[in-house]
C-alpha cells in the first residue's frame, strides 16, 4: 500500500464509482469492511460489490474507514479502465480476426483478418450510434448488454465495409 497515495485534495473515487454505476443503470456500490489491528491504528479489508462484480482490496488499508473506501474505489476504477484498455487494444499484430458471415447470417468457419484501424473506426462509429440513441445518463443497459450491442454493431459495420471494399475491388492495408 506504500505506493498508493491519497490525500484530502485527491479525486473522489467513491463518487466516481457511484457515477459509473448510475450511468449504467447499476445499483450503487456497496462496501463491507473488516477491521484489523488495534483501534488506534486500524487497517481495513474492504470488499466492494457493484453490478456483477466484487472487488476485495488485496491487503488491508491503514487509516480511516472513509480512506479505505476511497482506496478500494480507486482500485475498482483502475480494474474497469484496465478491462476497457484490454478490450480496445486488439491483438498485437495490428489486425483482428472477425468471423465471416454466411448467407444465413451464421458465422463461417474461416475468420477474416481486418486491419486494426478499420476495426477501431468501426468501433467508434458503433459507439457513437449507440450512445446517440440512448445517452449514458439515461442508459438502461448494463455494461454487459451495452458491450454485446457494441460488439455486434461493430462487427456488422466491419463486415459491411469489407463487402463493399471487395465489391469495389479495394484492398484494405
Amino acid at each position: 500500500m506504500a505506493d498508493v497515495v491519497l490525500d484530502e485534495a485527491s479525486e473522489n473515487y467513491k463518487g466516481l464509482l457511484i457515477q459509473y454505476c448510475q450511468e449504467r443503470g447499476l445499483q450503487q456500490p456497496t462496501y463491507t469492511e473488516i477491521q484489523q489491528g488495534p483501534p488506534d491504528t486500524p487497517r481495513w479489508q474492504v470488499t466492494v460489490s457493484y453490478g456483477d462484480h466484487v472487488h476485495k482490496t488485496p491487503e488491508p488499508v491503514p487509516g480511516s474507514k472513509k480512506f479505505a473506501h476511497q482506496i478500494a474505489s480507486q482500485q475498482v476504477l483502475a480494474e474497469i479502465n484496465s478491462r476497457r484498455e484490454s478490450f480496445l487494444a486488439g491483438d498485437t499484430a495490428g489486425t483482428i480476426s472477425v468471423p465471416a458471415s454466411q448467407e444465413n447470417g451464421a458465422p463461417a468457419s474461416v475468420p477474416l483478418t481486418v486491419p486494426m484501424p478499420v476495426v477501431s473506426s468501426a468501433l467508434t462509429i458503433a459507439n457513437e450510434r449507440l450512445t446517440a440513441s440512448q445517452p449514458s445518463r439515461y442508459r438502461t443497459l448494463t455494461d454487459a448488454e451495452f458491450s454485446e450491442k457494441l460488439s455486434k454493431l461493430t462487427l456488422q459495420i466491419v463486415r459491411s465495409l469489407l463487402e463493399r471494399a471487395e465489391k469495389d475491388k479495394i484492398t484494405l492495408l
